[in-house]
């Protein structure tokens, strides 16, 4: 019975640690996918203004290669707008209000001739 008791408490707190470290549901992996590398990479909240950004790479995101980014706790809000700016050109791209806690992947994409930005939610 001792063991038993034992066992139960293990259990109960390994459950518990699991929930404290369970992921938050805005993290997401970013897939490049736009065709140019990646030199910056920042998320702001609409409401925030567009003016508003952190850089979440430590380094250049090659095309076809992805990065993980986690948000913290004082971070609210599911919708987010989305700022990229090419390594080797002058030009910032804005993906505006894209929800994070409906997918766990977002592939982002771009068309150069139309200047028009989409994205593959997985």
């Amino acid at each position: 019975m001792k063991y038993f008791l034992s066992g139960l408490i293990a259990v109960g707190l390994s459950l518990a640690a699991t929930v404290a470290f369970a992921a938050d549901a805005r993290n997401v992996t970013v897939v490049n996918e736009t065709g140019y590398a990646i030199k910056f990479l920042g998320f702001n909240a609409p409401d925030d203004g567009l003016d508003e950004w952190d850089n979440e790479l430590d380094k250049v995101l090659a095309n076809q290669a992805s990065t993980y980014v986690e948000f913290d706790d004082d971070d609210e809000g599911c919708v987010w707008n989305i700022r990229v700016d090419w390594a080797n050109y002058n030009e910032t791209v804005l993906w505006k209000n894209v929800n994070l806690c409906k997918f766990t992947a977002l592939r982002l994409r771009y068309d150069p001739g139309t200047k028009t930005t989409s994205f593959v939610a997985e």
